[in-house]
């Protein structure tokens, strides 16, 4: 598979995620569809812009981390007394997962971003039957477990990760150990799993909100479920287009990606790669002084890769300002 230029990508993102906004400020307005063909009225757009506010606040009380869900995966998918049904749901999430026990190429980080979940909406819009996707997954999932659950589930606490918040930190998920006893009984299963999809779904929720256009420039904010051979760790992502000049001239159209990784030996890990016309620079940051001294012996290869500056440092990357009015602020630290 050939990469397209990323203009093209970013292309097909730009309309993938405006798709998705439209479907939902379609939905919150009680429209037909038709207010994507017209330019909405001041009281349209504050309506959209209170129904976002309004599911960014509920999403955000409900949303809890990917990798203790899918740690209680991975122990429920041994469990002979679970229905086939509901087995198999759970290897469709399961099998969403990037492996990174192989050749980590273009083509993998291109599949892995279009079954993120980000762009379930948009695909659903366009017809047809849409590709694998991490969001639809987790919506099936928890479809067969209500029906088994037949009401709803306890509260189940949540773990303190911060809600996805464009700008902001980002937060990696570290390998998570499963709460599910071995030997737990299929109700036991089904009860802990639902609170945790609901919050996976919640979560999914809230990085598509975060895409959503404001007026600010495009910016797409997903997480990646990663298959290592201790257990499933979650990267974080954001990707936004980026106008600055890197030299103080005239602005030069181009892109800023971040994310950040915590897998074992390395630990945290951030990464920030700016692209601007064909110039390209790599910073990294890692939290472990062993992790920092194995990327400074990679960084001459990954340089000549990337063709682009390398910088590393060590600890993490400085707090972002305060979040604009309307946007959450990470409290958990």
């Amino acid at each position: 598979m050939s990469v397209p230029p990323v203009g093209s990508v970013a292309a097909a993102l730009r309309t993938a995620i405006l798709s998705a906004a439209e479907a939902e400020l379609a939905q919150a307005l009680g429209d037909a569809g038709d207010a994507a063909q017209t330019s909405p009225t001041p009281t349209q757009a504050d309506a959209a812009a209170s129904a976002v506010s309004l599911a960014r606040a509920a999403a955000a009380g409900r949303q809890g981390g990917l990798a203790p869900l899918f740690a209680d995966l991975q122990q429920a998918a041994a469990s002979p007394g679970l229905p086939a049904q509901m087995r198999a749901a759970i290897a469709q999430v399961l099998a969403l997962r990037t492996p990174l026990d192989g050749a980590f190429t273009a083509e993998t980080a291109m599949r892995a971003v279009s079954q993120s979940g980000l762009f379930l909406e948009a695909h659903v819009a366009q017809g047809g039957e849409p590709p694998p996707d991490l969001k639809a997954a987790l919506l099936r999932l928890g479809a067969s477990l209500a029906a088994a659950q037949g009401a709803d589930a306890p509260p189940h606490p949540a773990d303190q990760v911060p809600p996805p918040t464009r700008g902001a930190a980002l937060a990696a998920q570290a390998v998570a150990p499963a709460t599910l006893p071995a030997d737990a009984e299929a109700p036991v299963v089904v009860q802990r799993l639902q609170g945790e999809v609901e919050q996976a779904v919640a979560r999914q929720t809230l990085h598509q909100l975060a895409s959503l256009p404001d007026g600010q420039g495009a910016a797409w904010m997903f997480e990646l479920p990663l298959a290592t051979p201790q257990g499933t760790a979650v990267a974080q992502f954001e990707v936004q287009r980026d106008g600055r000049s890197p030299d103080g001239g005239e602005p030069v159209p181009g892109w800023r990606l971040r994310f950040c990784v915590d897998v074992e030996p390395l630990g945290p890990v951030h990464v920030q790669l700016g692209l601007a016309g064909e110039q390209a620079a790599v910073t990294v940051w890692a939290e472990r002084p062993e992790a920092l001294e194995a990327l400074r012996r990679e960084a001459p290869a990954l340089a000549r890769e990337l063709s682009a500056g390398v910088m590393l440092h060590a600890g993490a990357p400085h707090p972002p300002a305060q979040p604009p009015p309307g946007r959450f602020l990470d409290r958990t630290s």
